[in-house]
């Protein structure tokens, strides 16, 4: 009987050992699914921005469209042609930029999050760039309603005589300066630098953001032997 119960306590040793790993790989993965959950409202706040520029972005091109194909009167001198075409081709152009860079980013950022073969560092990537990408979008955005603005103010010298234009263009003046101010003003209070905000990426963390797929790991070997058999250069195993 001593025999049988060393078996059994060996066994129950061994039981107790492979419980301890899978506790341990439970608890590795709680810690990268939190990382990644952070992340992702970082991803989420990133593409609500995108699909906010995207759909404004989208109207003020329509405009833009709008006014540009309707033809300049022919008696109007070029200094004032020129300006207001130009402005009415970059509010399209920059508009049209924001539009696309959005789409981009929204569907490239995303699927690089949900389907990159590197885990977590893909999720980290595609959050990176997009914070990255966010400025210059937002730049084309706001140079995109500056020549909206100003091409308006240019039209009115266009279609209207000298006194009427005047009268207009002066409320108009005062509402593009009132605009600017009010952005300066508001990105000076509510931008954060990237030295002063916080990201949601753990440093300590990083070791466990090496994890493969496990189901990746198995099959990639099976598929590889297989091609192998298939192919002639590997023996079948004889049974």
């Amino acid at each position: 009987a001593w025999p049988s119960s060393l078996r059994a306590l060996a066994r129950r040793w061994r039981c107790w050992g492979e419980m301890l790993q899978v506790f341990k790989n439970e608890a590795i993965t709680n810690v990268a699914k939190q990382s990644i959950e952070i992340r992702c409202m970082e991803l989420a706040w990133y593409t609500r921005n995108y699909d906010t520029m995207a759909c404004q972005a989208a109207m003020f091109a329509g405009f833009a469209f709008e006014q540009i194909t309707e033809p300049v009167p022919e008696n109007t001198p070029l200094y004032l042609e020129v300006p207001y075409v130009g402005l009415t081709a970059c509010c399209l152009g920059f508009n049209l930029c924001v539009c696309m860079s959005c789409t981009f980013c929204c569907i490239f950022g995303k699927g690089l999050a949900l389907r990159g073969d590197a885990g977590a560092r893909s999720v980290h990537i595609a959050v990176d760039n997009m914070h990255k990408e966010q400025k210059t979008v937002f730049t084309y955005f706001l140079l995109g309603i500056l020549g909206y603005l100003l091409s308006h103010v240019v039209e009115m010298w266009i279609y209207f005589r000298p006194r009427i234009a005047i009268t207009i263009s002066i409320p108009l003046c005062i509402f593009v300066i009132t605009i600017v101010y009010y952005v300066i003003t508001i990105v000076d209070q509510l931008w954060l630098s990237d030295d002063k905000s916080v990201g949601g990426r753990f440093a300590a963390w990083s070791p466990y953001e090496r994890l493969q797929d496990l189901d990746e790991e198995i099959y990639r070997p099976i598929q590889s032997t297989r091609a192998l058999h298939q192919s002639g250069r590997m023996m079948m195993p004889v049974s």
